[in-house]
């Protein structure tokens, strides 16, 4: 069997580890930005055939995709980013290869349908609707009230996400409808107030295998617009929540169309005020910002790893342990200014790891997206201490330790 692999994950190290016979089965397109300054050609032995884009959301990839499958006689083709599940699936079908195929893809990345799905199963999600002009938006404000929330239906990140406060809002939003805006299909939601939570795991032909839910300190529009801190850490079992938590996200799982082979995921819910919890959104990919390394710390498996090989039919190599203990993570963001100091260490005990890759004396411009970051922390969690304030404790080393001008 020969495996294309649409990469936009700095996995190319990786790769021939997690693939021994690599050289023989891998076909690998990658973004540039995955190189990390590397040449080419230092990756390039490692791979049945190796290619580089500079374009790689551009349609000139996909078609460069289906060109190498059938020089190569690709068989399957795998993918770790949410940019390539519609691509993949597009090429799975046409090409008639195994795996997930366009109407499951579109209904992990497709926000309106997937959230139908999820309201059709009984899990509670915000009033929404599909807009793709002015008076749409402005009809919807009227039903729903303020604020609303209003994003791009197959977004990430918390890019291009709006939230709006009043009628003001909803009229400049709606210049984008206007002629020479950007216009598009967009999703307008009611605003819920509540805790943000995430489960991570892996699934299986609609069946979830294995999860652990975490908490947001903040969320990600937060993150994003206002360039909070993006900490978060893991659940104690105990917690009232826990399971809640993990019996909506398989609920979740099982209303949409299910995958074959195994495949990682992402949800994020909220748990309002009153008791209720609503799904935000889910991915049938790992999480961003340190998702990844806190499961893998916890857990003993790398997310990426393990949709790769359950892409591959390799899924019976996929295993995992019993998490030591809890584990979180902080991102922190830049600000728009000059950065004049931050930390080269973290002093805290619970720390882990800590890297940066910020310059003093640089400006930056801010987020990027919600999962933009100059500096990274992984910490521990003990069994015994609340979660919240431990993220807080994280927040506050940051925020006191970093200056701006």
């Amino acid at each position: 069997m020969t495996f294309l692999v649409l990469n936009r994950r700095r996995i190319l190290k990786d790769l021939a580890e997690w693939f021994p016979d690599s050289r023989t089965r891998l076909v690998v397109l990658t973004d540039r930005r995955t190189l990390e300054g590397a040449d080419p050609a230092d990756f390039a032995p490692s791979f049945l055939a190796f290619e580089v884009t500079f374009d790689y959301t551009g349609e000139a990839t996909g078609r460069r995709a289906a060109e190498l499958c059938r020089r190569h006689g690709v068989t399957r083709v795998l993918t770790t980013a949410e940019t390539d599940l519609v691509r993949a699936a597009r090429l799975r079908e046409r090409l008639g290869l195994p795996g997930q195929d366009v109407t499951g893809a579109t209904a992990y990345t497709d926000k309106h349908a997937m959230k139908t799905a999820a309201a059709a199963s009984g899990v509670p999600v915000a009033a929404m609707r599909v807009v793709d002009d002015a008076d749409g938006l402005t009809d919807f404000a009227a039903e729903a009230g303020f604020p609303l929330v209003l994003k791009e239906v197959d977004g990430a990140a918390a890019i291009g996400m709006s939230v709006l406060g009043d009628e003001l809002a909803v009229e400049q939003a709606a210049l984008r409808w206007q002629p020479g805006g950007p216009g598009g299909r967009m999703l307008a939601e009611a605003w819920i107030e509540g805790d943000v939570y995430h489960v991570n795991g892996l699934m299986s032909d609609g069946v979830v295998l294995q999860s652990w839910p975490s908490r947001y300190l903040h969320t990600q529009w937060s993150n994003f617009h206002e360039a909070t801190p993006y900490v978060s850490g893991m659940l104690h079992p105990d917690e009232p929540l826990f399971a809640r938590l993990r019996d909506a996200t398989a609920a979740v799982v099982a209303a949409l169309p299910p995958a074959p082979g195994i495949l990682p995921f992402h949800a994020e819910l909220f748990h309002t005020p009153d008791d209720t919890v609503a799904l935000c959104e889910i991915a049938c990919r790992a999480g961003g910002a340190g998702i990844v390394d806190m499961h893998e710390r916890a857990f003993g498996i790398n997310l990426y790893r393990a949709g790769l090989l359950g892409q591959a039919g390799r899924g019976h190599e996929v295993t995992w342990r019993d998490p030591v203990t809890r584990l979180g993570y902080g991102w922190f963001p830049p600000q728009r200014g000059v950065l004049r100091a931050l930390p080269g260490r973290c002093p805290l005990p619970r720390a882990l790891t800590y890297t940066t890759s910020a310059t003093p004396g640089r400006r930056y411009e801010g987020p990027r997206s919600a999962v933009d970051t100059l500096s990274e922390l992984h910490f521990t969690i003990g069994d015994d201490e609340p979660l919240v304030p431990v993220l807080h404790e994280v927040e506050q080393w940051w925020t006191d330790a970093v200056r701006w001008d």
